[in-house]
């Protein structure tokens, strides 16, 4: 009878430096732990020896180290993707959306727009369209925190853009 292999005790300590959650990491362990077991298994069908199934099975992996950084690339990519995603395209997509189906309600209510200058200067606004905006500001800013966005609260960023200007400008003066 063959000895029943462990692939998973054989590949963690391989993946051990693998810098990623360790969820992730513990999925990644157990799906190329499989990969090699099928393989393992694949090789003893077509009746190959039970040392060189083995070997040839750890051959597949020739740089472990390699392998690591192969993951690791994988992993962080789609998650800079999917953060981006949420963090930004979502939250601002959204923001848009209601601030520009808030103007057409106003519109369709008898809120008329106010116009400024004449000619290629000529301004169209809204008020309390003017006005609703830092509530969408601030909740598309909200939606990006409850994304994971770090930093200085991102409701108050969003919702009051012109308090920070002043400093801006004085660091570059400086």
């Amino acid at each position: 009878m063959r000895p029943r292999r462990d692939w998973e005790e054989l590949v963690r300590p391989k993946l051990a430096g693998l810098a990623i959650e360790p969820r992730e990491k513990r999925e990644v362990i157990e799906e190329l732990a499989a990969h090699l077991e099928e393989s393992y298994q694949a090789l003893l069908k077509e009746g190959a020896p039970d040392q060189a199934a083995f070997h040839r099975v750890l051959s597949q992996v020739t740089n472990w180290r390699d392998l690591q950084r192969k993951v690791f690339i994988a992993k962080r990519s789609g998650h800079v993707m999917q953060k981006r995603l949420h963090q930004l395209w979502i939250p601002g997509f959204l923001t848009l959306i209601l601030s520009m189906l808030f103007l057409a309600t106003f519109q369709k209510l008898g809120f008329q727009l106010r116009i400024i200058g004449s000619g290629t200067n000529t301004i169209f606004f809204c008020v309390p369209w003017l006005l609703s905006l830092p509530f969408f500001g601030a909740l598309g800013a909200y939606l990006s925190s409850r994304a994971g966005v770090r930093g200085e609260p991102c409701c108050l960023r969003a919702s009051f853009p012109c308090s920070r200007l002043p400093r801006r400008f004085s660091r570059c003066l400086q």
